[in-house]
């Protein structure tokens, strides 16, 4: 489905009405191709503007109440922790952590989640590192913060509950940037991790990577359960890797997942 720009600039200014957090500038200035859609000329414009407006999109959304409120509880609970368990037992604590290390779709998963955030990341059997190959952001939580080697202390210090708290606010205006346009939050941030997905395995092993490519190029999602091999060639037909070190392709690619996603590839291509 194609929308009308008209309806995406209602839900850009609607966010304000009940104290949530504008976003309205975004398709300021917008022209989409044809009459009012969300064409080439819409995605190029909100795409630009949310990585200028980068700054004052993460302060308006730091003082949302919500936010604060979620920040206050983890801070709260880190301080009174013994264990990492104590943490995850705890809904909002778990939701700050998991969000900021980019584990927001695994937070209901607690029993999962205490093995594996538990885990020594010196071993390359620990959960951590076997759930690696299906997300890498399990093992590069442990690898940040071992507590699984050094104990709770190191979420305890000012540095890490500043650290963490940064970067959930950075994980919910890349999900409000999602809400107001669908894929705008996703393709910013995949504009950011592109260069570090070296061939189809990297991109293979990156959800965020996965999900950008094969609806950018249009490769059904039931590659999935075809074998790693053929994986690697529906995606490398289609694309060279290599490429995603180039800026202006990675843009294009981010460009076209967002026409894909919100009804058509007219005038981006790849």
């Amino acid at each position: 489905m194609t929308l009308p720009l008209s309806s995406i600039s209602m839900l850009f200014a609607s966010s304000t009405s009940s104290g949530g957090v504008d976003f309205s500038f975004l398709t300021k200035n917008a022209s989409g191709s044809g009459a009012g859609t969300v064409g080439a000329g819409s995605i190029k414009v909100a795409l630009a503007n949310a990585e200028k407006n980068e700054a004052k999109q993460l302060a308006q959304v730091a003082r949302d109440p919500q936010v604060a409120k979620d920040l206050a509880r983890y801070a709260k609970v880190v301080k009174n922790a013994k264990t990492m368990d104590d943490v995850l037992n705890d809904p909002v604590a778990r939701k700050v952590f998991m969000t900021a290390n980019g584990l927001k779709a695994s937070v209901d998963f607690v029993g999962l989640a205490k093995k594996a955030l538990n885990s020594d990341p010196s071993d390359g059997s620990s959960p951590a590192a076997r759930l690696a190959s299906i997300n890498g952001a399990w093992y590069d939580a442990v690898k940040k913060w071992p507590v699984g080697l050094a104990g709770i202390g190191v979420l305890q210090v000012s540095d890490a509950v500043a650290e963490i708290s940064q970067d959930y606010v950075g994980e919910k205006r890349l999900d409000m940037l999602d809400e107001q346009l669908p894929g705008l939050g996703s393709a910013v941030l995949f504009k950011q991790i592109a260069p570090n997905l070296k061939d189809a395995i990297g991109i293979l092993g990156s959800p965020l990577g996965r999900e950008i490519i094969t609806t950018a190029l249009n490769i059904p999602k039931q590659i999935a359960v075809q074998s790693v091999e053929a994986q690697q060639k529906a995606i490398n037909q289609r694309m060279s890797p290599a490429k995603l070190s180039n800026p202006t392709y990675v843009n294009t690619i981010a460009e076209r997942y967002l026409m894909m996603l919100n009804g058509g590839i007219g005038g981006v291509t790849a």
